[in-house]
């Protein structure tokens, strides 16, 4: 439909945020619990939720005109 965009347009997206935004949420996405990105990433519990908060944030924004 009009409007919609692709899975693509999506991975380009994520793969055009610097390593400390994309990494732990392209982990997040795979499944890995907060704690466990926190660790394998050596960050605090707290840097890592807010790293793929404002990932989502940039997302939403990003593909805020296909809503």
């Amino acid at each position: 439909p009009e409007g919609s965009f692709g899975a693509n347009e999506i991975t380009d997206a994520i793969n055009a945020f610097p390593d400390e935004y994309r990494i732990p949420f392209s982990m997040h996405v795979a499944g890995y619990k907060y704690e466990e990105i926190a660790k394998e990433m050596n960050l605090p519990l707290g840097t890592v939720k807010s790293r793929i908060f404002a990932a989502r944030k940039r997302l939403q924004e990003r593909f805020a005109d296909y809503r």
